[in-house]
């Protein structure tokens, strides 16, 4: 048994003895903490069943609170009802979407002060939940979240809130692009490569993958409004940022890297540019059949 699953264990005894505890003589506030701490414990655990009888007792605590004329803290009730969704959601979106929507309620009252969250835990909490929500097809409900994100980064100059900025901004950008909204999304796309450029020349942009995918992205806008040059001149830089990783054998998936060459040679030739798309066709066949280091060698960074 590794360290972090002896811990887990020990972390499950403790709130097995606080419930039983609580359950026999205790308070409806310190019983709803108790149960969300040991739901948190078995969703980690992998027990999902038993997760989600914690959470829905705890569910029916806080609204037994509530009903009472007493008001459950904000922090509690977004980690209970943001836990719980986590906790179904791979077998059941549209129930995981219900409670992220609950737990969006309170978002606007919680603060450092709240249990469970501060400034940056909240970040990453509702940049998590805005990822579940555009990913399983519920983007509307992502809104307060996103609001909420924002106002704890704005104006913010530090290089965490920066590259949580730009990550932020690529997931409204998303929502904006899947809406139709072209216009809203390359905005949105333009503010991040912003971002993330300026912490690139400082040499503190966490994650090259947070500068790629906007311009791959508002280079797809681009093209739906027709906009063939830009929309290019985006695919090229998006290119040259996957060869700074694939040079430093940080590229995960050469495919990204193979399909932006596919796009760059199926727009020559829609120009009539056939010697153009022929090399691009060249680097998307040795990508995918012989792999990085042929690339880099065949190619290197001279064309960058």
């Amino acid at each position: 048994m590794s360290s972090s699953e002896e811990h887990l264990e020990s972390a499950l005894k403790e709130y097995n003895d606080r419930v039983n505890a609580l359950e026999e003589e205790g308070s409806d506030v310190d019983l709803l903490d108790a149960l969300i701490n040991r739901g948190c414990v078995l969703s980690m655990m992998g027990h999902c069943v038993s997760a989600l009888s914690d959470f829905d007792d705890a569910a029916e605590i806080a609204g037994r609170i509530e009903d009472g004329g007493g008001e459950v803290d904000a922090g509690a009730y977004v980690k209970l009802f943001v836990s719980r969704g986590e906790a179904g959601g791979g077998k059941h979106p549209e129930d995981m979407a219900a409670d992220y929507s609950l737990a969006a309620s309170r978002l606007k009252k919680l603060s450092d002060g709240s249990r469970y969250y501060d400034g940056r835990k909240t970040v990453y909490m509702c940049i998590r939940c805005c990822g579940d929500l555009y990913d399983c097809g519920f983007p509307a409900i992502a809104g307060p979240f996103i609001e909420k994100a924002y106002s704890l980064l704005a104006c913010k100059d530090d290089d965490w809130s920066r590259n949580r900025y730009a990550e932020v901004l690529n997931l409204e950008g998303a929502i904006l692009f899947d809406a139709d909204d072209m216009d809203g999304a390359a905005e949105l796309f333009s503010s991040s490569i912003d971002a993330g450029a300026a912490l690139l020349e400082k040499g503190r942009l966490e994650d090259m993958m947070t500068l790629v995918f906007p311009f791959i992205s508002r280079g797809d806008a681009f093209q739906r409004k027709g906009m063939i040059d830009p929309y290019m001149s985006d695919r090229r830089a998006a290119i040259v940022l996957l060869e700074e990783l694939l040079e430093a054998n940080r590229l995960d998936d050469v495919h990204v890297l193979a399909k932006l060459h596919q796009d760059m040679a199926n727009t020559y030739l829609t120009l009539n540019k056939v010697k153009e798309a022929e090399e691009h066709l060249l680097k998307d066949a040795i990508l995918n059949l012989n792999g990085a280091k042929e690339y880099l060698r065949e190619f290197g960074r001279r064309d960058a």
